[in-house]
């Protein structure tokens, strides 16, 4: 029988043993996943932090139709708000204004001492203040906006903490895995949030909309505590990693070094840096867009009302459909991407190829439904194929931080993330601008045929800015490791530029 492979203790656990009872020392050390790697339950449990991260950012969107007097559908216990429009898009857009500020500053943090608390203290504070929603919007409106942003703030650091995560977890031939079965965690969060706020606004406990932010709140403190006892910052300081798996995680990385100075010249004009940084803000126009005015979209355009109990239920479900499929082909790219690495592929044209599929099925599929989704079948089935296979650029840009630089995959997804957040500011304003209610009576043919010329400038605009990041990508994309990569500690003199 061949003996099993004794976890390896850091120093800190070793200084902490006298301290723990024997008996929670043996639960503690007890492998809770026998028949899953260390790797594969960390993906798995970000995947779930950020099934939460994105419903705590989402569930505003259907909860604000019940919250609003102007469009309050079911008539509950609890308070309606007389807001204006300008309100509304104010509580709407809030959480982006405090999630860009945390970016870089997330990923510095994260480089620098470990992600695992980073990334558990950013959900669970935007959970805590998920659970204050309620009490804030009956304060004031202006509350509420400042709840909002205090969300985003904390929330602002957990993609780049994530990414520091893996540069120290994610062994090279499984990168591409590893990252997007985390990174579905998001859509996963779009399916889950979309239908069941609707459900809770219709059905939920202490007057229907509170309790959307009670239930997701609740849960995001939930998997905080089983995010401290299964996740660490790195294999070494692992409670119950075997030495088989750690040996196997550290031959695929690089030598751990400390204090090196971030090469922030390098990284600022770095043509790789700069094809992420472009791919990630155009992919995020048309995100950000279809995330918040899809509901809107199916109302104005195709007549799907939000009018009764049951509509608000079923616009949940079309809107969380697109996401469905974005999860699933999220996942099997990544197997397929380091399937193709593995067959000597080489990984920058395997991210290039990845990144421009994507692309180039969001905008096609985009301007399909502009011009034929003339009906509810037509217009779900165009923008489900959009956004599903949109996330093959999951196995592309996504993950190429951690391609050209893992030591700084942290920082570089803080940079690129912050300017990929503006879109989420701009592109649904520019979209309501666009999309402006007809002088027809509503109801009419004229009414809701104009309203669809109308998005279908928006989607070409989506189309447009899709296009531009494929092109872009294509020229400056690389997935070599960058020779900055290490630090100037490895370097006579300051990384020349690439």
């Amino acid at each position: 029988m061949e003996p099993e492979n004794k976890p390896l203790l850091s120093h800190h656990h070793r200084i902490k043993r006298s301290i723990i009872p024997p008996k929670l020392r043996a639960v503690w050390r007890k492998d809770y996943f026998p028949c899953l790697p260390a790797r594969y339950v960390l993906a798995i449990m970000s995947c779930l932090g950020f099934v939460i991260v994105y419903a705590l950012r989402v569930n505003l969107s259907v909860a604000i139709v019940e919250m609003d007097n102007s469009t309050a559908t079911v008539h509950h216990s609890a308070r309606v708000f007389d807001w204006s429009s300008s309100q509304t898009g104010w509580i709407l857009s809030s959480f982006f204004y405090g999630y860009i500020f945390t970016q870089i500053p997330g990923g510095w943090l994260a480089t620098r001492f470990g992600g695992k608390w980073v990334f558990g203290i950013g959900v669970v504070m935007t959970s805590v203040f998920t659970l204050l929603t309620p009490l804030a919007a009956n304060h004031s409106v202006w509350l509420l906006v400042a709840v909002r942003v205090l969300e985003g703030f904390f929330e602002g650091v957990t993609f780049p903490a994530m990414h520091a995560i893996w540069g120290r977890w994610a062994p090279s031939p499984e990168r591409s895995r590893l990252s997007t079965i985390t990174y579905s965690g998001p859509y996963l969060g779009n399916i889950i949030s979309f239908p069941l706020s609707a459900v809770l606004c219709q059905y939920g406990f202490d007057g229907g909309w509170p309790s959307v932010f009670y239930i997701f709140g609740a849960l995001g403190i939930i998997w905080f505590i089983l995010w401290i006892f299964t996740s660490s910052d790195s294999p070494s300081t692992h409670p119950r990693i075997s030495l088989k798996e750690r040996e196997y995680i550290e031959s695929h990385l690089p030598p751990p070094q400390q204090k090196l100075d971030t090469p922030w010249r390098a990284i600022f004009t770095s043509p790789a840096v700069w094809a992420i940084i472009i791919a990630h803000t155009c992919q995020n126009w048309g995100f950000y867009t279809l995330l918040t005015c899809m509901p809107t979209y199916f109302q104005q355009a195709l007549n799907l009302t939000l009018g009764g109990s049951r509509s608000i239920v079923m616009n949940g479900v079309f809107s969380a459909i697109p996401y469905t499929l974005f999860a699933i082909v999220a996942v099997l790219s990544g197997q397929t991407a380091d399937f193709l690495r593995a067959k000597q592929l080489s990984t920058t044209i395997v991210r290039k190829g990845f990144t421009i599929a994507g692309f180039l099925c969001a905008a096609t599929f985009l301007l399909l439904c502009g011009y034929f989704g003339t009906n509810t079948a037509t217009a779900v089935t165009f923008i489900t194929l959009a956004v599903g296979l949109n996330a093959l650029v999951m196995a592309g840009f996504n993950i190429n931080h951690l391609d050209i630089a893992p030591r700084y995959a942290g920082i570089l997804m803080g940079i690129t993330n912050m300017a990929a957040t503006v879109p989420g500011i701009a592109g649904p304003q520019i979209a309501k601008l666009i999309a402006v209610t007809p002088h027809d009576p509503k109801g009419s043919v004229e009414y809701y045929h104009k309203f669809r010329d109308e998005w279908r400038e928006v989607f070409f605009i989506s189309a447009e800015i899709y296009l531009f990041g494929a092109i872009i990508y294509l020229i400056l994309g690389s997935g070599n490791k960058q020779p900055w990569a290490d630090g100037y500690a490895n370097s006579k003199s300051p990384p020349s530029i690439q």
